[in-house]
Parts: C-alpha cells; sequence; structure tokens
C-alpha cells in the first residue's frame, strides 16, 4: 500500500468515534441509564418509548444533558426502554429498568438457603451457578438476579457463572456435570430444564432422578444450595390457525406436566422451586387467543435480540427463549423462591380417575379458596401425544368455598392393557403427568397442573433388579400394604417383556393395576483377546445377545418396527473381556451398511447401575471398503484406539470392534465383573423408513436406567443365568 494512503487509512481509524452504548442494560426504575457517546454538543434531543409487561408504555421527548461525554436516562416504568438520541448522534439503544426487590427477611433466606443463606446475607463473597438450556443461555436472568440479590442484602460480592447450552437436557447436564463445574465453587445451584427433555419424550422418572442427582452433587461436594426452576411456556401454536382453531398442548402448556413435577419435587426435597411458567405466564388473557397477546411482550424477535419484543412483528419471531422482559420475570420467581413468598391460586384444582364402562374417566374438581365470589370458566387440555374428550369449557360462579366438577374422558383408555400402550403408558400410570386446566376469569387466566391418579389405590411398584434364575418377585402396593407376585421368564426368549394386570376392588369400586416386566438377560464376555480381521473364527461357541427381535423396535413414543417384518434386519453381539478394552463382534442378517449402531456404556460399581449419572458412548458405522467407522461420543473419555473391520457375508454382514476401557474413564474392566451396557441400531429400510432398534433399552438413551449387563467370565466358565429385570 502507497505510504499517503496508509496515511489517511490511519488516520481515519484514528477519527473514528466509539459507537454509543449503555453503559449498565439493567437498572432500577429509581436509578439511570448512563448511555456513552462522544457528543460534539452541550444536549441532545432524545425520545423514549416502552414496552411493559402489559404491552406499550409510557413515552417521552425530551432535551438531555451532555455531562462528560455521558447522557443519562430516567426510566419511565418497568420494562424495555428503547432511546431514540437525535443528531448528531442519530442512534437507537435499548436497556431493561426494574422494580427495586422487596427486602429479605433473614430468617426466610436461611430456611430457603440453609447451607449458604448466611454467606450471602454476611457479604460473603457468593457464587450463583445457572444451569439449563437455551432458555438460560439466551437470556440474563442471572445477572438481573444478582442485581436483586445485591440491592436487598447489600452484598457486593456476588459472582455469576453461567453453564447453559442450547438444546441441552438435564441428562447431558449430569454428563457433563465434572467438566462445567471445574474451578467453580457453587454457593447456589439453579437448574431449568424441560423443553428439550419433554419434546424428545425423556420419560419424567427419569428426568427427575437426574434433577435430584444434580442437586446432590451441590450439596455434597460443595455445600451448597440449589432452587429448581420450572420449564417456561412455549407460545408458538397459541394462535388460531386458519380453521379457527388453537391446540396449546402441543406447545405452550407441553411443559406444564414437567413444571408441576418439579414443583412436587422440590417439595419433597426441601429445594425452593421458582414458580417460573407462571411467572412468564402472568396475567393470561380471557381466551387461549389472548393469552398469546399478552405473552408477546415478553418473548423476542430472535434470540439473539433480547430487548425486541414480538409486538414489533405483530407475533412474529422466537416464541421459545423469553426476552429481557421475560426473564425479568424468571429472575423475580426465584427472588421470590428465595424470600419464601408463594402465591397461591385463586382456585384449587384436583383430580382422581376412575374406571367404567367406557373406560377410564377424569373427574376435575376446582374449589374456591378465595373469600370473595369467583366466576368463570374452567378449559382442559390433554397432554402432548394424547387425547381427552371434555367439554370445552366449563362455566363456573363459586361462593367461597364451594366447588364444580366435571369429567374428562380417555378415549384410548377402554380395557386395563390400554394402559401399557404410549401415550397411556405415560399419563394414566405411576408417572401421573397431569390434565392442563386454564382457569379463565376477569380477563386474565391461570394454567393449573393436575394430576387425577386412580380412586383405587393399587400398583405395582417399580423397580430394577438383576436376579438370578427365571422367576421375578413383583411388589403389588395397595391399601392393604405390599402383596408379593411371583412372575416366571420364559425359557425361550432371552429379551421380552410380560404384561400382568392384578384386578382390584375397593368396598365395590373397580379398579386395575397394570404394569410391565421386562427382562434381559445378561451378556457373557469371557476374558480374552480378539483380532479385529472381520471373521469369527475365535467366536465359536460363545454366547450372543440378540438386537433384532420384534419386542426390540422401540421409539421415544414406544413400540415402533417400520421393517416388512423382523426378518428384515436381525443381529447379534458378541463380547470379550481383554486387557486394554472390550472386543464386540456382531453377525448381522439383512443388514444394511446406511444403519448405524451407538454403544452406550456404563462402568460405574454395580450397585449404582440403572441409576442416574454419567454415562459413555461410541458411534458406529459401516464405511466403504470394510472399515468400520468409529467415533467417540461428545463426552466420553478418549477417542484413542477405536477400530473396526466388517465383511460381506451371506444374506448381511459380521464385523469386530475394539472399544477401550479409556473411553469409558477407566483402565480395566469394572472390579464388580458387571459392565452397564446399551445397544441402539438404527435400520433404514429399503424404503428409506427408519427402525430403532435397542438390546435392552426401554425408549430414551438419555440416561443409564434403562441399561443392559454385560459380565466378565473365566474362559469357558458358564455364569449361573441372570436377567436385568424392571417394572414398569
Amino acid at each position: 500500500m502507497p505510504i499517503g494512503v496508509l496515511s489517511i487509512a490511519v488516520a481515519s481509524l484514528a477519527s473514528a468515534a466509539p459507537k454509543p452504548k449503555v453503559e449498565t442494560p439493567f437498572v432500577f426504575t429509581d436509578e439511570v441509564a448512563v448511555i456513552r457517546a462522544e457528543i460534539d454538543a452541550d444536549e441532545v434531543a432524545c425520545h423514549v418509548s416502552t414496552i411493559t409487561a402489559e404491552g406499550f408504555g409510557p413515552t417521552r421527548t425530551d432535551t438531555l444533558p451532555v455531562v462528560d461525554d455521558r447522557v443519562a436516562v430516567k426510566p419511565l416504568a418497568e420494562g424495555i426502554h428503547r432511546v431514540d438520541l437525535g443528531p448528531p448522534v442519530n442512534t437507537e439503544l435499548r436497556f431493561l429498568a426494574m422494580s427495586p426487590p422487596p427486602e429479605l427477611c433473614g430468617e426466610d433466606v436461611a430456611k430457603r438457603l440453609p447451607r449458604r443463606g448466611g454467606a450471602l446475607l454476611g457479604g460473603e463473597p457468593f457464587t450463583l451457578l445457572l444451569m439449563g438450556d437455551s432458555v438460560t443461555s439466551t437470556g440474563d436472568y442471572g445477572a438481573m438476579l444478582a442485581r436483586m440479590l445485591e440491592r436487598a442484602t447489600g452484598n457486593t460480592n456476588i459472582t455469576v457463572v453461567k453453564k447453559a447450552y442450547s438444546g441441552r437436557s438435564i441428562d447431558a447436564t449430569v454428563r457433563n456435570f465434572d467438566r462445567d463445574v471445574q474451578e467453580i465453587k457453587p454457593d447456589l445451584g439453579l437448574l431449568m430444564y424441560g423443553l428439550n427433555d419433554q419434546i424428545c419424550f425423556v420419560p419424567l422418572r427419569a428426568f427427575l432422578e437426574q434433577y435430584e442427582w444434580v442437586s446432590a452433587q451441590f450439596r455434597e461436594r460443595f455445600g451448597a444450595d440449589t432452587i429448581y426452576l420450572q420449564p417456561t411456556p412455549h407460545i408458538s401454536t397459541l394462535r388460531s390457525g386458519p380453521d379457527g382453531s388453537t391446540d396449546p398442548s402441543e406447545h405452550a402448556f407441553r411443559t406444564l406436566g414437567y413444571a408441576r413435577a418439579v414443583a412436587d419435587l422440590g417439595a419433597s426435597l426441601g429445594v425452593p422451586v421458582a414458580q417460573t411458567f407462571q411467572a412468564v405466564w402472568g396475567r393470561g388473557g380471557n381466551s387461549v387467543d389472548e393469552s398469546a397477546l399478552s405473552l408477546w411482550p415478553l418473548y423476542p424477535t430472535s434470540y439473539g435480540k433480547p430487548f425486541s419484543t414480538l409486538l414489533e412483528t405483530s407475533g412474529r419471531g422466537d416464541t421459545i427463549h423469553p426476552n429481557a422482559l421475560g426473564h425479568l420475570q424468571i429472575a423475580k420467581a426465584v427472588f421470590s423462591a428465595i424470600a419464601g413468598d408463594e402465591t397461591e391460586a385463586p382456585l384449587e384444582i384436583a383430580g382422581a380417575s376412575r374406571w367404567t364402562d367406557q373406560g377410564v374417566v377424569s373427574r376435575i374438581t376446582a374449589v374456591n379458596r378465595a373469600d370473595q365470589r369467583r366466576s368463570g370458566r374452567l378449559e382442559p387440555y390433554a397432554p402432548t401425544a394424547a387425547r381427552i374428550a371434555a367439554p370445552c369449557k366449563m362455566v363456573y360462579d363459586l361462593e367461597p368455598g364451594e366447588s364444580v366438577s366435571f369429567d374428562v374422558g380417555w378415549p384410548d383408555a377402554v380395557v386395563p392393557e390400554d394402559l401399557l400402550r404410549f401415550p397411556n403408558d405415560v399419563y394414566l400410570s405411576q408417572e401421573l403427568i397431569p390434565i392442563s386446566v386454564v382457569d379463565f376469569s376477569g380477563g386474565r387466566s391461570h394454567v393449573h397442573s393436575v394430576p387425577c391418579p386412580f380412586e383405587v389405590e393399587g400398583d405395582f411398584v417399580p423397580r430394577r433388579a438383576v436376579v438370578e434364575g427365571r422367576e421375578v418377585a413383583v411388589a403389588l402396593r395397595t391399601k392393604a400394604g405390599v402383596q408379593e407376585r411371583l412372575v416366571r421368564i420364559p425359557d425361550d426368549s432371552p429379551v421380552g417383556r410380560i404384561p400382568i394386570v392384578e384386578k382390584l376392588d375397593d368396598g365395590g369400586r373397580t379398579g386395575y393395576a397394570v404394569a410391565e416386566v421386562v427382562y434381559t438377560a445378561v451378556g457373557i464376555a469371557p476374558v480374552g483377546e480378539a483380532e479385529v480381521d472381520g471373521r469369527l473364527g475365535e467366536w465359536s461357541d460363545q454366547p450372543a445377545v440378540p438386537v433384532g427381535l420384534a419386542c426390540q423396535a422401540r421409539g421415544w413414543r414406544g413400540p415402533v418396527d417400520n421393517r416388512v417384518n423382523p426378518e428384515e434386519e436381525q443381529s447379534v453381539f458378541f463380547f470379550k473381556s481383554g486387557e486394554a478394552g472390550i472386543h464386540i463382534a456382531l453377525c448381522g442378517r439383512g443388514v444394511s451398511t446406511n444403519d448405524t449402531v451407538t454403544l452406550f456404556f456404563d462402568p460405574r460399581p454395580a450397585a449404582q447401575l440403572g441409576t442416574a449419572g454419567p454415562y459413555y458412548w461410541a458411534d458406529m458405522s459401516f464405511a466403504p471398503k470394510g472399515a468400520v467407522k468409529i467415533k467417540k461420543g461428545e463426552t466420553s473419555a478418549s477417542g484413542d484406539g477405536l477400530r473396526g473391520v466388517w465383511t460381506a457375508a451371506e444374506g448381511g454382514l459380521v464385523a469386530e470392534c475394539f472399544i477401550p476401557y479409556a473411553l469409558m474413564g477407566i483402565s480395566a474392566w469394572p472390579e464388580s465383573g458387571d459392565l452397564g451396557l446399551s445397544i441402539i441400531w438404527r435400520h433404514k429400510g429399503a424404503d428409506g423408513a427408519s427402525t430403532r432398534l435397542t438390546w435392552s433399552e426401554d425408549c430414551h438413551e438419555w440416561n443409564p436406567r434403562w441399561y443392559g449387563i454385560v459380565q466378565r467370565v473365566a474362559p469357558g466358565e458358564r455364569p449361573a443365568l441372570r436377567h436385568v429385570v424392571r417394572v414398569k
């Protein structure tokens, strides 16, 4: 570049003024927002407009003084402020104003945060660790909460650390926990999950086990407290479609069952729960559509624009991730959980289910617990993927203490065996994810999550066990106590599912206890080595485990088999316990090289198998020229030494691979002799339809609770027959 041109460029860069910016994006309404800008004038024209939780708010046009290249803007209300500066700046900036928080009572804080509440109140260094999905990742409720706590306690030593990621589930947080908390010593852990877990049908019981696991880590490893946050509404389907219909159950209310379950878990463990679902829902509206409109101020045009709102685009934009104003409601809910403030709904709504000649019917009962008359209407909505038959609305007019009831039918639950099929196995068995009931009254709405347990008490106790032989003891729990039933595993099947139905009678009322006994024979891994060459000579006479039986075709929503028939793809797997890793061979009939396999490993002690905790995995695919491509999973410890080979065989293929123990974070086979293992085979048929085949998995692999077991044995040893058994 010529010297003259370089000089002009340098001079141009030197003269470029920094862009105006708001020094602090979050201020209290009794403070001022300071805008830093190089303004060659003593004053500047300024127009301020606001968006509050109720919609467009107050505006003001003024001329503001410029002092030391700073302009002070006084908030007009609680909400997002848009500041338009006139000449010579001609720019727009935004900030959020928050109402000052109420005072905190030391006794309430000590009760809610028994381990580290004193540190917060005493001005000691205090670290908030936020763990969650994209709602936490894309928002700033943590920074807002820190400012509230600083204002309420005078503690200026509060630090916010965020370990939240788009697409994350609570399971991924369990797997990544050690990595995420390195060099962090949290005083308070804040957990908010559910959007991704629910949409992928992670079973509720597994979801809650992992919530509890993380809070136990905070308590035992750091002496820290925990607050659970409920997942927030997803409002995309609240608006009417072209035919005028709405179906909020698929989105807006889809996380409500998880939100209720998190609240129940927190109550049972003594963990405070922030009512973040209702906090974002706010005042709602007089209908589902009006409720959608009322939520527009709290959601952005894009999650990368947290100070924008759907009001600016007539509802077009991001309907999943709350904006800055939405995160303010989340922060307030967490603050209230710390303060011990609990807002009770004006109606108390409960449910109970019974068997009738038409099948299962749930009765919903609402009681006016307020001290004054209340009128309105109730609208029930089914859980995601389920169907209910109910009045579209139930009008009520209740004096204090009065109640109203209505019935909800489940058209897909006519006989007891229907409870074993999706989605009844989720909603009408032991999980009790509830019906959503919206209370519309006085132009507002409140969303309730209503569990509807069966009125005749009795169920088979869910459990996981490793049993010897072929008899399984199943516990039946009724009002009369716990009784034992024996179920026999068939002689001719290494894996299977046995339905069990028990008729119950309670004073002339009929009920049923319904469950499945799911069994998987323990695999055998003789001590020894194998040459990874795609030949199975050294595997002769060795026990194998099947993957591909009809009962093993399982999707996230239950049985799904898109094969023309089970013979389309059948595989058996063999194992050897090597000195440095596990050798795995497979022989597949009808296998397509478009198929993929994932192997999941849980190397923990035997007593921990089947519980929440970290695990490891490797993905396998059949590459050209006989190579098995193996890639370590996201949180697997090491990918060194992975290798595999496949060769074509009559009607399919055979393959061998070697997985070093280092991938599982260990150096040898577990001392107990048992290694937790799950196999997920994704088969793609000739017509392009996919089928997910599993060895031991019941539905979802985002937790290790359904893993089978491979047992290490001496060469030639024939161990006692064992099965991994689940009652569900």
